[in-house]
């Protein structure tokens, strides 16, 4: 997992089922999953995976999508949505777990195919990570700015396990906007993509933006 090999393409084109880039997304949604199954059928069990029964409950653990507040955004915030206000530029944190060590929540492992940037101004230029003790190098993603709804999709994928660091750092280009009244108005979307899975349905039934 996790071969740090990637596309950069059109997020729309992931729904066309003809595009390459749809293929490349489902082969790497596909491998993932795989491994997700197996690792949470072995740290969870005695619960499985009931695919006519996604959303868990009686005996088996359940999946959704990737849910925000599982990270801090860049300020140190548990996050209820994607959307983020960077007042400033230059190398900084984007988001990170939530938990102490920007660690994910016990009970939930996270399937990471890849990520969205469905921003009208894109200021985010480079981004690396790290998942536990095992740090990526620099991606420039400055050939984003030839497409409107761009997205890295990951070969391989990553798996980010319970209780497991993850930060996610990158290079926010200057000059931000500013309103009359002086705010920074820095706004980007940072989508994560691919899915999460959790032990207990009762962690997902909270108030939508609610934190975890």
């Amino acid at each position: 997992m996790g071969s740090a090999s990637f596309v950069i393409g059109e997020w729309n084109s992931i729904v066309q089922s003809h595009s390459a880039f749809h293929r490349f997304f489902q082969s790497t949604l596909a491998r993932l999953d795989g491994e997700m199954i197996a690792k949470c059928n072995a740290d969870w069990s005695p619960l499985t995976f009931n695919p006519e029964q996604p959303f868990g409950s009686n005996g088996h653990w359940g999946r959704t999508t990737i849910l925000p507040a599982l990270f801090d955004d860049h300020s140190g915030s548990q996050m209820a949505h994607w959307r983020q206000r960077f007042t400033t530029a230059g190398n900084q944190t984007l988001m990170a777990g939530t938990r102490s060590g920007n660690t994910i929540p016990e009970d939930f492992k996270i399937a990471w195919a890849g990520i969205a940037f469905p921003n009208k101004n894109q200021h985010i230029s480079e981004i690396k990570w790290q998942i536990g003790d095992r740090k990526y190098g620099r991606i420039d993603i400055e050939e984003m700015l030839g497409y409107n709804q761009p997205a890295i999709i990951f070969q391989d994928g990553y798996l980010i396990n319970e209780e497991e660091a993850f930060d996610l750092y990158g290079y926010v280009e200057g000059p931000l906007a500013t309103d009359l009244s002086g705010l920074v108005l820095g706004w980007q979307r940072i989508v994560l993509l691919g899915y999460a899975a959790y032990r207990q349905i009762d962690r997902v039934l909270g108030q939508c933006g609610a934190a975890i």
